[in-house]
């Protein structure tokens, strides 16, 4: 039995598991495994020797886990200092991005170590 709903690729149209139309924006590099028109690893179509099926991949925040949370943008010097490592390369919501910075006011690396033996 299928667990998840099926999608249609929101640019060409085609069904999970198909090949994207030629000119998608949704479809994945085989070599570096980002998106095919903007990465340059490959100036034509002809040039691959595989293309990578469409399958949706869910995008969900790394703490809360709420799906499909709107994109937003900070500087990479901002997300390193309140992001911890294991999740800055996850996807987060903007609350919970707010909630770190409550957390860390000084950044993660400025945590004091109160334990004492």
């Amino acid at each position: 039995m299928k667990k998840w709903k099926s999608w249609d690729c929101h640019d060409c149209g085609v069904k999970e598991g198909e090949l994207h139309r030629i000119g998608c924006d949704m479809e994945i590099c085989p070599k570096c495994h980002k998106q095919l028109m903007t990465c340059g690893c490959f100036h034509n179509e002809s040039e691959l020797s595989f293309r990578i099926p469409y399958i949706l991949i869910l995008n969900i925040c790394g703490l809360c886990g709420e799906q499909w949370p709107e994109l937003f943008a900070v500087p990479k010097k901002e997300w390193k200092k309140y992001v911890i490592p294991v999740l800055q390369d996850k996807n987060l919501c903007r609350e919970c991005f707010e909630q770190l910075k409550q957390i860390f006011p000084n950044g993660w690396k400025n945590v004091k170590n109160n334990y004492r033996q």
